[in-house]
């Protein structure tokens, strides 16, 4: 049907538009006034002439308001329609499992399900046009988004979103349209009567609180205040096992034992024996075999583990797959966990007390992160051999049994100060404590005039260090200033020495010196010398015996780096504390010792988020290190360099998703910022120190390593039955006033949907076309206004009025 409307182009400010009506209000009354006829000082007219008057002046009037309102006259094509019917199509990742009316039967998506649900629906969908209902399609997951009107009868959308979100869904619904969304009308004025909701009731957080009032999906339903019809997707008959439950925590410590455990749910597979796997990197730590339980009890599986290293590491949790599995996405759970340093345990013997055991001592007792068992060993091998050994002794026996054969893995680091083991009957130990460096301990060897000097480290233990220490050395005490070799310019125990003078002259010299000799087998255990003594003989060798770390100090008088007169301070240190902490970060193989750091803002992010990655640099003494050029990386957790692209193809490699240069801050900081594009999976992040040219010279730096997740918003494919998901949603359209059906019973849409009662605001009218006609654009509203007000000031002027 046709309609027409006057609407006005231009509509004046407030204060305009009320003096324009009052000045309207007293030209209509002084008119009315004349057209009644004589009166007080006027003279009386014909009535034909008073109703000229009267009319001359209205029609100038509308002429003045026509030009003055820019008034145009619309003609528009308009017909009745209803109010809006939302349909909400659940495209989460659980809406691709295939089950069944009963085990056994065929299996069929729960997507496809629903599309032959809504093929099928075809007729009622043409009812409702009938109606005036008018529905539009959504496909929701995470977040909700519209379905393309070429989609919308077979629902081709893709079902791999995240944990269906329906309470976010429906709390966009009653918002304001976003006109940066394409597919919505920002104009619609037809109001929200229905909405029809197709999944299959996974809303992962729903219905588990036992407070059906604090729902947060029941409350944004009440909310939206319109009947909720539900059409579950979902069949009673699947055949899955997942790891549903995750119980690990953040850290663990290396050495110490510590439980990863977890949940499975399984459906279709009671009684069955499964394989479990715990893996930490992608490489295969531990396995274990439970039996599954019946359909939805949840069985635990444990693992146990003591780590081997310090370090920030991926762990999973993964089900081996069983045949017929309705998906394999929930067969695994990773979680990352920091390693981490307890305490570290450090037992030092020393064969007697001297300025140099109690300097070192002092350093380790002080520090609240060293467990210290610190022995001088008093008793020697001629009060073993007395003429009356049954003689009582002051001094109880060394524990030499328990420290070096039960108790000597427990500890990280070993110091044998200026101990002479043969002397003191630990010699048939050294073999236990050569096998200790070989599996991964460290130890220190600090000479003096015992020890190295009397050669009581012959044997097998001697093929764990960098010197030969088969044969005695004897003490030398000239006066002497070490040197610092080109490998101590760049090791971390040493490098700090650097920044001083070279000749030693800012430092105290030394009074003691064994005279050793690099072991023949040195090259073969990664040997360096970082301090030489007179001639160039080494000082301070260390070594990596298969596994472990050593180090040999062949001389007792590193003490006077602490004590001295006028001792320089290196970045607020000691040069003792400098060395000694330094070498025991080595040894430990601590990651400040590579003096170079990368984290990240959290150990895992959800899919869409940003992820931070932070490096900070040090000097050689560890204090911050500004104007670093650094490189970084990101790439797949156990992704491998391809091999060099032949000439051929100029396809870049996949396996590295992102990288960059940053340069250090004054406080030796840098950070970039990745967006939110990464897959879900593990990743690990590097960074290197670079030239200037952003190029490596030379050998490839130590890298600082950093590991991350990205996982999905949610876990609903934890819980993949589909007869709790019917309940969901039987109970929103009971709590709603809408309808529940099921697709897999064969029910159809229904033609009459339960809609609000929406009063006024019901049925309204869509404009289909619209033609203006501007009134006041043109010569006849100007000459119509002339006609108007000068054809009254003739009239006026003719009958004798003023």
């Amino acid at each position: 049907m046709e309609r027409w409307r006057l609407v006005a182009g231009h509509v004046p400010d407030p204060l305009a538009l009320t003096l324009l009506v009052v000045c309207l209000a007293i030209a209509v009354v002084e008119a009315a006034l004349a057209l009644r006829g004589a009166g007080p000082g006027r003279p009386a007219l014909p009535r034909r002439t008073r109703l000229g008057l009267f009319t001359l002046r209205m029609l100038g009037l509308l002429a003045l308001l026509t030009v003055g309102l820019e008034l145009t006259l619309a003609r528009e094509t308009v017909r009745p329609v209803g109010p809006r019917v939302a349909v909400l199509v659940d495209a989460s990742a659980s809406m691709a499992l295939a089950d069944a009316e009963r085990p056994g039967a065929k299996t069929t998506p729960r997507i496809d399900r629903l599309r032959s649900f809504w093929s099928a629906g075809a007729p009622a969908r043409a009812a409702w046009r009938e109606q005036g209902l008018s529905p539009g399609l959504r496909s929701f997951a995470d977040r909700s988004r519209p379905i393309a009107e070429t989609d919308a009868d077979e629902l081709k959308v893709p079902v791999d979103g995240p944990a269906s979100d329906l309470a976010r869904a429906l709390a966009e619904l009653a918002q304001a349209p976003d006109a940066g969304e394409p597919g919505l009308a920002t104009d619609d004025p037809r109001p929200l009567a229905a909405v029809l909701v197709l999944s299959d009731g996974l809303f992962e957080g729903t219905g588990t609180s036992g407070q059906p009032g604090q729902d947060p999906l029941l409350l944004a339903a009440r909310a939206l205040g319109v009947p909720i019809t539900t059409v579950s997707a979902g069949a009673p008959a699947i055949r899955d096992v997942a790891v549903a439950e995750l119980h690990a925590g953040e850290f663990a410590f290396v050495e110490n034992v510590t439980e990863f455990s977890a949940e499975l749910i399984a459906h279709g597979l009671a009684d069955t024996p499964v394989d479990v796997d715990l893996r930490r990197d992608g490489a295969l730590v531990a396995s274990t075999r439970v039996t599954l339980a019946a359909d939805g009890v949840p069985v635990p599986v444990r693992f146990e583990v003591a780590p081997d290293r310090v370090g920030q590491f991926v762990h999973e949790i993964a089900v081996r797959p069983l045949p017929g599995e309705a998906t394999l996405a929930n067969n695994r759970r990773a979680f990352v966990v920091k390693v981490l340093r307890d305490k570290v345990r450090v037992l030092h013997v020393a064969g007697r007390p001297d300025w140099d055991v109690r300097a070192l001592r002092t350093l380790l007792g002080r520090d609240p992160n060293v467990e210290l068992l610190s022995y001088y060993i008093l008793r020697s091998v001629e009060d073993a051999d007395r003429d009356d050994p049954s003689a009582e002794l002051s001094l109880i026996a060394f524990p030499t049994d328990e420290l070096f054969k039960e108790q000597l893995g427990s500890f990280d680091l070993v110091i044998l100060h200026n101990f002479d083991a043969i002397n003191h009957q630990v010699g048939v130990y050294l073999g236990d404590i050569a096998s200790y460096v070989q599996e991964g301990g460290a130890l220190v060897v600090i000479g003096g005039d015992m020890g190295l000097a009397t050669g009581d480290y012959p044997g097998v233990l001697a093929t764990t260090l960098p010197v030969d220490t088969r044969r005695p050395t004897g003490t030398l005490t000239d006066s002497y200033r070490p040197a610092l070799s080109d490998a101590g310019r760049r090791h971390p125990i040493t490098a700090w020495l650097a920044a001083l003078p070279p000749d030693w002259s800012t430092l105290p010299a030394f009074d003691s010196y064994n005279p050793v000799q690099l072991a023949p087998h040195a090259a073969s255990i990664a040997s360096a010398v970082l301090l030489t003594a007179q001639g160039g003989a080494p000082l301070l060798a260390i070594a990596e015996p298969g596994k472990g770390r050593s180090l040999v100090l062949a001389t007792g008088a590193t003490w006077r780096l602490g004590f001295a007169a006028d001792l320089p301070l290196v970045d607020g240190a000691r040069p003792y504390d400098l060395l000694w902490l330094g070498a025991v970060r080595w040894l430990l193989r601590d990651a400040a010792a590579e003096r170079l750091s990368l984290e990240t803002d959290r150990p895992s992010y959800l899919r869409g988020q940003p992820v931070t990655l932070r490096a900070t640099a040090l000097t050689p003494s560890y204090a911050p290190e500004p104007a670093v050029p650094l490189a970084w990386e990101v790439r797949p957790l156990g992704a491998v360099e391809p091999p060099p692209a032949s000439t051929t193809t100029s396809t870049p490699p996949t396996f590295l998703l992102s990288e960059g240069t940053w340069t250090t801050d004054a406080l030796g900081r840098a950070s970039d910022t990745l967006p939110g594009r990464l897959p879900v999976g593990a990743y690990e992040a590097m960074a290197w120190r670079t030239g200037p040219s952003g190029q490596v010279d030379g050998p490839p730096p130590a890298r600082a390593r950093r590991v991350f997740l990205v996982d999905e918003p949610g876990h609903e494919l934890a819980r993949v039955d589909a007869d709790p998901g019917e309940q969901r949603l039987q109970a929103l359209a009971e709590a709603t006033g809408g309808r529940f059906l099921r697709a897999r019973d064969g029910d159809a849409l229904p033609s009459s949907l339960p809609l609000a009662e929406l009063g006024d605001e019901g049925p309204g009218l869509r404009i289909d076309s619209r033609r203006s006609v501007p009134l006041w654009d043109g010569p006849w509203a100007l000459l119509l206004a002339l006609i108007g007000l000068g054809g009254e000031a003739l009239l006026r002027r003719r009958a004798g009025l003023r």
